[in-house]
C-alpha cells in the first residue's frame, strides 16, 4: 500500500509539472506558474532583475511545526521576454505571481524566436 501511495504521488506531482508547460505553450499565464517551465518553453528571457514589494507582516506555521514571524519587504525577481512583450515576477518560491503582458494569447502561444 505504502508503494502505491508513493507512485500516486509522484504521478500527481510529475502531472502537475507537465500542465505547466501546457498551458505556457497555449499563452495561458495562471498563477503559480513554475520559473522552469518558462525557461523550458520560452527559453532564456532576455533581462531579469529583482524588485521589492511593500512592506508586509506574516506569520503562520512551517511544514516542521514551528512558527515564523516576517516583517518586511519581499523580495521578487522579474524575467522580461521583448519578444512576447512580457514581464513575468516570481517569487522566492520561484512561482509565478504576477506578470504584465501586451501580448493576446495567441501571440504568447507562438514560437519564441530563436536569439
Amino acid at each position: 500500500m505504502r508503494k502505491f501511495c508513493i507512485l500516486v504521488v509522484a504521478f500527481v506531482l510529475v502531472s502537475c509539472a507537465g500542465r505547466d508547460r501546457e498551458w505556457i505553450r497555449e499563452g495561458l499565464l495562471t498563477m503559480n506558474l513554475r520559473q522552469s517551465a518558462f525557461l523550458e518553453e520560452w527559453g532564456k528571457p532576455d533581462r531579469i532583475y529583482v524588485t521589492s514589494g511593500e512592506e508586509i507582516m506574516r506569520a503562520g506555521w512551517s511544514r516542521d511545526g514551528g512558527g515564523f514571524f516576517f516583517k518586511g519587504k519581499e523580495t521578487f525577481e522579474v524575467w522580461v521576454y521583448e519578444a512576447k512583450r512580457t514581464d513575468l515576477v516570481f517569487n522566492r518560491g520561484k512561482r509565478l505571481v504576477a506578470w504584465k503582458s501586451g501580448a493576446t494569447v495567441k501571440e504568447l502561444s507562438s514560437p519564441t524566436p530563436s536569439k
